[in-house]
Protein backbone atom coordinates (compact mmCIF):
# COMPACT_ATOMS: atom_id res chain seq x y z
CA UNK A 1 0.00 0.00 0.00
CA UNK A 2 1.60 3.09 -1.20
CA UNK A 3 0.94 7.05 0.51
CA UNK A 4 0.94 9.84 -1.57
CA UNK A 5 -0.76 13.39 -0.10
CA UNK A 6 -3.57 15.57 -0.63
CA UNK A 7 -1.14 17.48 -2.68
CA UNK A 8 -0.09 14.70 -4.99
CA UNK A 9 -3.68 13.63 -5.50
CA UNK A 10 -4.47 16.73 -6.62
CA UNK A 11 -1.41 16.98 -9.49
CA UNK A 12 -0.99 13.64 -10.03
CA UNK A 13 -4.36 12.35 -10.67
CA UNK A 14 -3.94 10.82 -13.63
CA UNK A 15 -1.18 8.74 -11.89
CA UNK A 16 -2.72 8.04 -8.96
CA UNK A 17 -6.02 6.98 -10.99
CA UNK A 18 -3.78 4.68 -12.83
CA UNK A 19 -2.25 2.72 -10.09
CA UNK A 20 -5.73 2.25 -8.61
CA UNK A 21 -6.28 0.25 -11.79
CA UNK A 22 -3.45 -1.74 -11.38
CA UNK A 23 -5.05 -3.08 -8.44
CA UNK A 24 -2.71 -1.20 -5.65
CA UNK A 25 -4.25 0.55 -2.47
CA UNK A 26 -3.26 4.24 -1.85
CA UNK A 27 -3.33 5.92 1.71
CA UNK A 28 -3.33 9.75 1.74
CA UNK A 29 -2.35 12.00 3.72
CA UNK A 30 -2.56 15.77 4.93
CA UNK A 31 0.21 17.69 7.21
CA UNK A 32 1.57 14.54 7.93
CA UNK A 33 -1.69 12.41 9.17
CA UNK A 34 -3.55 10.00 7.15
CA UNK A 35 -7.21 11.56 6.09
CA UNK A 36 -8.08 8.42 4.00
CA UNK A 37 -7.38 5.69 1.38
CA UNK A 38 -8.28 4.76 -2.03
CA UNK A 39 -9.36 0.83 -2.83
CA UNK A 40 -9.65 -0.13 -6.14
CA UNK A 41 -12.89 -1.92 -6.76
CA UNK A 42 -12.82 -5.56 -6.88
CA UNK A 43 -14.02 -6.91 -10.69
CA UNK A 44 -16.64 -9.31 -10.19
CA UNK A 45 -15.91 -12.39 -12.82
CA UNK A 46 -17.54 -12.19 -16.57
CA UNK A 47 -20.04 -14.64 -16.89
CA UNK A 48 -20.28 -16.60 -19.91
CA UNK A 49 -22.79 -16.07 -22.53
CA UNK A 50 -24.45 -19.72 -21.76
CA UNK A 51 -24.19 -18.96 -17.96
CA UNK A 52 -26.40 -15.77 -18.80
CA UNK A 53 -28.92 -17.27 -21.59
CA UNK A 54 -29.22 -20.56 -19.20
CA UNK A 55 -32.84 -19.74 -17.49
CA UNK A 56 -34.00 -18.64 -20.72
CA UNK A 57 -33.07 -21.59 -22.56
CA UNK A 58 -34.19 -23.93 -20.19
CA UNK A 59 -37.83 -21.50 -19.78
CA UNK A 60 -38.00 -21.80 -23.55
CA UNK A 61 -37.87 -26.02 -23.45
CA UNK A 62 -40.19 -26.49 -21.08
CA UNK A 63 -43.05 -24.45 -23.05
CA UNK A 64 -44.85 -27.23 -25.08
CA UNK A 65 -45.03 -26.50 -28.96
CA UNK A 66 -48.70 -26.42 -29.04
CA UNK A 67 -48.55 -23.11 -26.41
CA UNK A 68 -45.98 -21.26 -28.17
CA UNK A 69 -47.85 -17.82 -29.17
CA UNK A 70 -45.86 -16.37 -32.22
CA UNK A 71 -43.25 -13.72 -31.94
CA UNK A 72 -45.57 -10.40 -32.73
CA UNK A 73 -42.43 -8.41 -34.27
CA UNK A 74 -41.56 -11.33 -36.38
CA UNK A 75 -45.00 -11.46 -37.89
CA UNK A 76 -44.92 -7.80 -38.65
CA UNK A 77 -41.80 -8.19 -40.28
CA UNK A 78 -42.96 -10.99 -42.53
CA UNK A 79 -46.31 -8.73 -43.30
CA UNK A 80 -44.49 -5.98 -44.37
CA UNK A 81 -41.91 -7.83 -46.92
CA UNK A 82 -44.91 -9.37 -48.79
Amino acid sequence: MSTITAKQLHQETKAVLNQLEQGESLVITRNGRTIGRIEPLTVPKSRGWADIMGEVWQAQKSVKAADRLPNPVLQERQRRRR
